[in-house]
């Protein structure tokens, strides 16, 4: 008797993108509703769309001294006695190593003062004596108070990288060997002097290494240190201060990462990206640590606007080391990487602007993260591809007999086998059809677009396959 083949077929759809990444180590090849890898598309509410781009802040604007390279931005808001308005102004530090003012109003910088900075400072705001301004800080040029356009030395100060403000007191890291956690006098920043009614500080003799942050949280002051977590307990005076080291098994820590997100705390660490209540760490993102861990992230920072964290920080991808910013949405947790948006600094700037704001490599001027899907008007390329897949089909021999996309906006179709490769040009908008007739044992589909409105809602597969029967 006679054998026959009996022809059958499979369809895959994805009505929605919003599976996210599996990551490559993860692949299994039974379906495509989650990507192998996907940049520069938001696919939050299911649909591939444009992500985040970066466009000018407030215009053109010019450092009075000439055009000197922007490297670190920080916000500074302040209240006007005279007008009763707030003044909103944005701080920043030049390749000079000079700081300069600009309001957000104008289009000029102003230098601060003659005082240079080997390094970025740390910048905190605090009212003192009745005065919007900000702490400024280095390890090596100490403190000062920056009140407008006014910056003032403070004398006795041991050399400090990273403050935050809780109990009417500064915290700060110590610079150096990193081992000590200090403190001003109460309602006085400018007050260091030891003793047990004034300022003091607490030494850390653990293994935990330098300290790198600290951190008002939760009614706590929690310092993160290169391997651990210390929770410092301030009530009552200063001999009733204690300390609790929370250990943790997240890695060695990158201090510009550890980012506040309301009751949690985000942080970039050699391990991959944690989430840290107060107590406990818990891992999250991992499908990124593939390209972030491969990567050099010690100079990493994280910014968030009130629901997004964006951390900016490299990627490894095939051997090749960029930037890229990772936005992480914490209350829907949707995530995705943004690559070609090279930046150096970024920072949130509430009041009126309600921005975040960037600066990009080589910056002469301060730039503002949207969600134009451009680069400084330079449309970015999107991409979305799946992981070869065999869908669940024991068979080697497939047919790829029907792939339908619906779409508005031009975009690219990628059909890739075990060693054929085609592309198929989507323009306009609608559903395309494709009738491919590519035999393979599995097959990725690519999906991208350098079109910033593009907008893509369905992908649906149709393979045949052959059962031999008697």
């Amino acid at each position: 008797m006679l054998k026959r083949p009996n022809v059958y077929s499979k369809r895959a759809t994805i009505n929605s993108f919003a599976n996210g990444m599996r990551g490559t180590k993860n692949q299994k090849k039974l379906d495509i509703s989650r990507a192998k890898f996907f940049h520069n598309f938001d696919l939050s509410d299911g649909t591939l769309k444009s992500g985040i781009g970066v466009s000018d802040f407030n215009g053109n604007v010019n450092i009075s001294s000439g055009n000197l390279t922007l490297t670190a931005l920080y916000p500074y808001i302040k209240y006007d006695v005279v007008s009763g308005k707030y003044i909103e102004y944005v701080v920043y530090y030049a390749q000079d190593k000079c700081l300069y003012l600009a309001s957000t109003s104008g289009k000029n910088y102003e230098k601060i003062s003659s005082q240079t900075f080997s390094e970025v400072p740390d910048f905190i705001e605090y009212n003192y004596l009745d005065s919007d301004v900000l702490l400024v800080s280095t390890s090596t040029e100490g403190l000062f108070v920056l009140n407008e356009k006014e910056l003032t030395a403070v004398d006795g100060v041991p050399p400090l990288t990273s403050l935050c403000i809780h109990d009417e007191r500064v915290f700060a890291t110590g610079a150096g060997e990193g081992k000590s956690l200090w403190f001003s006098d109460d309602f006085d920043p400018t007050n260091w002097a030891i003793s047990l009614n004034e300022a003091g500080f607490i030494s850390f003799a653990g293994d935990q290494g330098k300290l790198l942050k600290a951190v008002s949280f939760l009614g706590y002051v929690y310092v993160f240190c290169e391997y651990g977590i210390l929770r410092v307990v301030t009530s009552g005076n200063q001999e009733e201060f204690s300390v609790d080291n929370l250990y943790g098994k997240q890695g060695k820590i990158y201090g510009e990462t550890v980012t506040e997100c309301g009751d949690f705390i985000v942080m970039l660490t050699s391990s991959g990206f944690y989430a840290f209540n107060g107590l406990s760490s818990t891992k999250i993102l991992s499908e990124y640590d593939e390209v972030v861990l491969s990567a050099d992230n010690q100079n990493s920072k994280g910014v968030f606007d009130g629901q997004n964290v964006y951390f900016v920080l490299n990627v490894n991808l095939s051997g090749v080391q960029e930037k890229a910013v990772l936005k992480y949405d914490v209350r829907n947790k949707t995530s995705y990487l943004s690559l070609n948006i090279p930046l150096n600094d970024v920072c949130y700037y509430k009041g009126t602007q309600n921005k975040v704001l960037a600066l990009t490599t080589n910056a002469l001027k301060p730039c503002v993260i949207d969600n134009s899907g451009s680069c400084l008007g330079n449309d970015l390329l999107k991409s979305w591809e799946s992981e070869y897949c065999d869908f669940s089909i024991v068979e080697k021999n497939k047919n790829l007999k029907k792939v339908s996309v619906d779409y508005n906006g031009d975009c690219i179709l990628t059909i890739t086998t075990e060693n054929k490769s085609v592309d198929y040009n989507l323009k306009g908008c609608g559903q395309a059809d494709f009738y491919p007739c590519i035999k393979g044992d599995s097959f990725k589909f690519k999906l991208s677009s350098h079109s910033s409105g593009v907008e893509i809602y369905k992908l649906t597969v149709q393979v045949d396959y052959v059962k031999e029967s008697v």
